[in-house]
Formats: C-alpha cells, structure tokens, sequence
C-alpha cells in the first residue's frame, strides 16, 4: 500500500483533532490517553504519534486549531456597515456566540485547569486568540476613525480594552461558572450597554472639531 495523498492525509488529521477534542472534553486532558484517542479514531499509536509527538503536542494542537479556523472565517468577513456602534456589536455577537457555546466553554475549562501544566500554551493562546482578535476590532476602528465617528489616537490600545471589557469579561465568568454558557438574551443586552459606552468614550470632544 503507497504513502496516503494530501488530501487522504488531512483528512485523517482532521479526523484524529475531532476524536482528541471530544476526549479532552469529555474526560480532561489528565484522564486521556493517546492509547484511548487511537482507539476511538480506528488508528494505530504509530500513525498517531507520526502527527503528534505525544498527548501535550495533540492537546496544543486541538486548542489552537479551533482558535485558527473560527478567526480565520471572521477575519473574511468583518462588519462594514457604515456605523460604529453597529460594526462592534456584529463583530461582538459573532465573537461571543462562538466564545460562548457549550463546547468553546468546555475547552476554557480544560485549559484553565492546565495552565500551570502548560504555560507555553497560555502565552500561545494569548498571542493567537486574543491578538488575532484584537486586530478584527482594530480593522473597525480605524474606519470609522476615517470617517470621523472617533477619535482614537491608538486604535490597537483602544481594541484591547474593547475586548477586554466586552468579550473576555463574559467569556471568563462563563467559563468559571459564573453565568450559563450560550449567547443569552442577557448576554446581548449587557453586550449592547458595554459597546455604547465605550463608543461614548471614544467619540471626538469638542476639541477634537475642527474650527468653523
């Protein structure tokens, strides 16, 4: 039998990341085994650890593979309607709809209860999802800088904040147990009074107007 093609080969990654992601949630990353995840993937050990030096490398993977591909699908398409206010609460919803389902919470969970376990993959995690992130809300931001809506000297300072306070503050208390997982009516009103104000806080003041 010859070496499998591309896209045999992907597709066989794909599937080994989905069985390891529903292990890892279902039963920690201490509880599973590379043995249960070759299992349950209808592979051998050998191909497994052909793709994936061992269970910590497959447990990186799986959580930065989800990080990239859902950034990856917004980054395409990034609210432009014209508005700031609106631009931010679409980019928000989108956010935390994804940030905030069932399975996304699950994973939080998992990586929090490792984070001293693995601290590479906190710093990973943050330079990949929490910048990648920041970036989208900074796209929004200098438009409507452009068209005058704001005032932001630092649009990518700005961005953090934002994201801070309106997306990693519910994404956090969910996480912990705080509040339900799901993008919840109120979820979306708290979301809506946290961008107002920050859009508030950032429209050009009086002196910022150019003389008449």
């Amino acid at each position: 039998m010859g070496r499998p093609t591309r896209q045999a080969s992907r597709a066989l990654s794909r599937k080994i990341l989905r069985t390891a992601r529903q292990a890892f949630l279902e039963e920690g990353f201490v509880r599973t085994t590379t043995d249960r995840i070759a299992e349950k993937a209808a592979i051998s050990k050998r191909t497994l650890y052909s793709r994936y030096k061992g269970k910590s490398a497959l447990f990186e993977t799986v959580i930065l593979t989800e990080i990239h591909d859902r950034l990856n699908a917004l980054e395409q398409d990034i609210p432009d309607l014209g508005n700031v206010t609106l631009d931010l609460v679409a980019l928000a919803e989108k956010l935390l709809s994804w940030m905030l389902s069932d399975v996304h919470v699950a994973m939080e969970r998992v990586v929090l209860g490792e984070a001293t376990r693995f601290p590479a993959l906190a710093n990973k995690v943050y330079e990949f999802g929490f910048i990648r992130t920041t970036k989208l809300v900074v796209r929004v931001l200098q438009r409507a800088n452009e068209r005058g809506e704001i005032a932001v000297s630092d649009p990518d300072f700005a961005a953090e904040q934002f994201v801070s306070a309106v997306i990693l503050s519910p994404f956090r208390r969910a996480a912990l147990g705080i509040t339900e997982a799901g993008f919840t009516p109120e979820t979306a009103e708290r979301m809506n009074r946290s961008v107002n104000l920050f859009v508030y806080g950032c429209r050009p003041s009086v002196t910022d107007s150019p003389p008449r």
